[in-house]
């Protein structure tokens, strides 16, 4: 299961699964800017989903051209501004993420996974999620893994899941890519596993 997830198009050609940290302008949001590009990803979808919701994203809902996203990520990037250490904080994003639909006439209340006994907690909060319709914010504060190594420390946004020969799947936007973990993985329980899910229902 899939959501429709943005597909940034520059020149005619798609150039992102959802914004890249990579686009911004200045060094400091390009290094620390993952908050605020999930902050857009939520956004841009939501308002291309419904009408009602369409004040959430700067330009026509669906029109998810370079430009016009690049200016949601920057709109994003004034709530959700990184501190010296970035913008580590769930409940912050929570926070901040709301304030921006409320500055828009929109009701965002934050839903969270909570503390996970198992993997099977995990992937079942990405299930309903993604079945209902909303994408989910992951934030990877430190993970073991080694396919997860470069995601220490930084957002993510959960767009769907998979369930197979290849066993049970997250699918991911990651600075503009769409990837694929093992939910076992991703989910494993273990001391230096920290990790923070979260999403929202909006009215």
């Amino acid at each position: 299961m899939e959501l429709d997830f943005p597909a940034v198009i520059k020149d005619g050609e798609v150039i992102g699964y959802g914004g890249n940290q990579e686009w911004f302008s200045r060094e400091w949001q390009r290094r620390a800017g993952c908050g605020s590009v999930t902050g857009a990803n939520l956004a841009a979808y939501y308002a291309a989903r419904s009408g009602h919701l369409a004040p959430l994203y700067p330009g026509r809902p669906g029109d998810f051209s370079h430009l016009t996203y690049l200016t949601c990520m920057d709109e994003m990037y004034r709530y959700m501004t990184p501190g010296i250490h970035g913008y580590p904080f769930a409940g912050r994003f929570a926070r901040d993420f709301a304030l921006y639909c409320r500055e828009r006439g929109r009701h965002a209340r934050p839903v969270g996974c909570g503390k996970m006994a198992s993997a099977d907690d995990g992937f079942s909060f990405v299930k309903e999620s993604i079945d209902q319709g909303d994408p989910l914010a992951l934030l990877i504060l430190h993970h073991r893994a080694p396919e997860l190594k470069d995601d220490n420390w930084h957002w993510v946004t959960v767009s769907g899941y998979a369930e197979g020969a290849a066993g049970r799947q997250v699918l991911l936007s990651d600075c503009g890519e769409r990837g694929l973990v093992g939910a076992d993985t991703l989910f494993e329980v273990h001391p230096k596993n920290v990790i923070r899910m979260l999403r929202f229902s909006i009215s």
